[in-house]
Formats: structure tokens, C-alpha cells, sequence
């Protein structure tokens, strides 16, 4: 199985807000195509530990491809040697995309992450030539909504409800682009109940009892 419609969002970003039962950062982004939302989880809760890297001096894989893309949703293929991203299997200039050891389990009921984000959101918002990169599962709601969720890793979830979603290449992120400081900051998310050994289906090759609300 697999988490449906991979893509990745681009557009410009504006100034977002925090909500829902499990909280997530929702970020306005105004495209060719009309506004569309990215959903960044932001706050861990009991059964949902999520764990984050905030890199502030990030080499994306292919940011020639990335400023290429028009604004919108652009479908993606979950193979290697696109734009496709996998925590697990991708390498960047012979170093592993993000790894587990890098990243940070986010306090439950804290506000670090939306802090950070709302940062970095400022910072998008006073270049004029910033962009902003979601990698999830696109959406379009009967009532007109469309955006991104899912921005987090996307593999080896256990036995669950969550373990349909398990998959190679198709693991999300967001990357902002900031041309006036001639940097990338990049947010990787997961969660503790996932797995980072997984097979060729996106599956945990090792057991896990831990369960997780998304």
C-alpha cells in the first residue's frame, strides 16, 4: 500500500495558524492554480511522539529541479533519482537525507515546533523571492479545500491502522527556499512509532507494539 496521490506542493508561503484535535501548523500557500494548505504536525500527544529536525543550512537533493517546478502540485513518482524523497535509502553528497539520530522528540503540549515554524515563516514572508517545497499526500476536500498532509515520514509504520501507508520513496518534508540569504531550511518529521528499518514495501522489519495518532 501506499499514502495516496504523492506530490509536491511549491508556491508562496503566508502567515499560518495552529488547529485541530491533534495539532497541526496549517500553512497557506498561494500558487498559479489557486491557495492550497500544508498540514505540519507540530505537537506530540500520549500514543503520538513525534520526532523533528529543523535543518537550517540544508542541501536539497536537486534544487535545480525543485526551482524548475511550476506553482502547484506536481505528481511524483516513488522511484530513486527524482524528486522523490526516502529518509531510509536517499543520500545527499554521500550523507543520508536526515537520519533518526539527528532528530529531537517534540514536547508533549509544547509550543517548540509551532514557534519554529512560525520563525521560519517570517523569515519565507520578508524575502520576495522565497518558495516554499511540501512532499505528501495531496488533497482536495468536497467543500473546496486542497493542499498537502502527510509531511512526515511515511514507512515503517507496525501492524496498524497506519501500516496501509507504508512505503518506499514517498516520505514528506517541507523545504523553504530563501534566496536572500542564499539558504535552504528544511523540516523533517517522524514519529517514534515508525520504524527506519524497513523492507523494499515500506514495511518495519522489526516488531513494534507502539501505536500513534496522526
Amino acid at each position: 500500500m501506499a499514502v495516496p496521490n504523492y506530490s509536491v506542493l511549491k508556491g508562496d508561503p503566508q502567515a499560518g495558524t495552529v488547529s485541530g484535535k491533534n495539532p497541526h501548523f496549517r500553512i497557506p500557500v498561494n500558487t498559479f492554480s489557486g491557495m492550497f494548505t500544508i498540514d505540519v504536525n507540530v505537537e506530540s500527544t500520549d500514543g503520538s511522539e513525534v520526532l523533528y529536525l529543523i535543518h537550517q543550512n540544508f542541501t536539497p537533493p536537486d534544487a535545480e529541479a525543485l526551482g524548475a517546478l511550476s506553482t502547484g502540485v506536481t505528481g511524483l513518482e516513488r522511484e530513486p533519482g527524482g524528486l522523490a524523497l526516502d529518509y531510509v535509502r536517499e543520500m545527499v553528497n554521500g550523507t543520508p537525507l536526515v537520519a533518526h539520530s539527528q532528530m529531537s522528540l517534540l514536547p508533549i503540549g509544547g509550543a517548540t515546533m509551532e514557534n519554529q515554524v512560525a520563525t521560519i515563516l517570517n523569515q519565507a514572508i520578508k524575502d520576495d523571492n522565497s518558495a516554499i517545497y511540501a512532499f505528501g499526500s495531496s488533497y482536495a476536500d468536497p467543500n473546496g479545500q486542497q493542499g498537502i498532509h502527510d509531511v512526515h515520514m511515511n514507512q515503517g509504520n507496525p501492524k496498524g491502522p497506519f501500516q496501509k501507508d507504508n512505503g518506499v520513496w514517498q516520505d514528506g518534508a517541507v523545504f523553504v527556499e530563501l534566496p536572500a540569504s542564499d539558504k535552504w531550511i528544511a523540516i523533517f518529521l517522524a514519529f517514534q512509532t515508525e520504524s527506519w528499518t524497513t523492507d523494499d514495501s515500506g514495511n518495519s522489519r522489526k516488531r513494534s507494539v507502539a501505536q500513534r495518532s496522526q
